[in-house]
């Protein structure tokens, strides 16, 4: 992850594609945050972002962040409180392996679609698309 080709536009708009899939399959909501540096614990920056965009603020309490730190290299995958039961420890942490297995071998794009597919999966039986579902937060990727 040390590498800044997390930060190329066309990776970004790859990116963001996914999520538009990941929210055909479930009514959850998803977004990807990318940092450059920071020196926070990461779970604890997590949970800051998580919060500075209002993603705790979704009618289900069923939103995910993907916080992705370049330097030092450091990710979390975190949910709102609607999500939590619905996702043990073993499953978080085979999410956060898969993400850095495929950022190891740089396939950033890949990582990101095969997680955001395996997490649509699992989520979409308790939190399942609805015709009527409303996209309640950007899937822009922020910074």
């Amino acid at each position: 992850m040390s590498n800044h080709a997390l930060l190329h536009p066309e990776l970004n708009s790859a990116f963001q594609r996914q999520i538009e899939i990941f929210e055909k399959k479930t009514s959850c909501e998803i977004r990807i945050h990318i940092e450059e540096r920071n020196d926070a614990a990461v779970l604890d920056r997590a949970a800051f972002v998580f919060d500075h965009l209002g993603m705790h603020k979704t009618k289900q309490r069923n939103a995910l962040l993907v916080y992705i730190q370049i330097y030092p290299s450091a990710l979390a995958i975190i949910g709102d409180v609607g999500i939590q039961p619905h996702v043990n420890a073993l499953v978080w942490e085979r999410w956060k392996n898969l993400l850095i297995e495929a950022f190891s071998k740089a396939e950033y794009a890949k990582g990101i679609e095969l997680l955001l597919q395996e997490m649509a999966h699992h989520l979409a039986v308790h939190f399942p698309w609805h015709e009527n579902d409303t996209n309640e937060l950007t899937d822009q990727i922020s910074r």
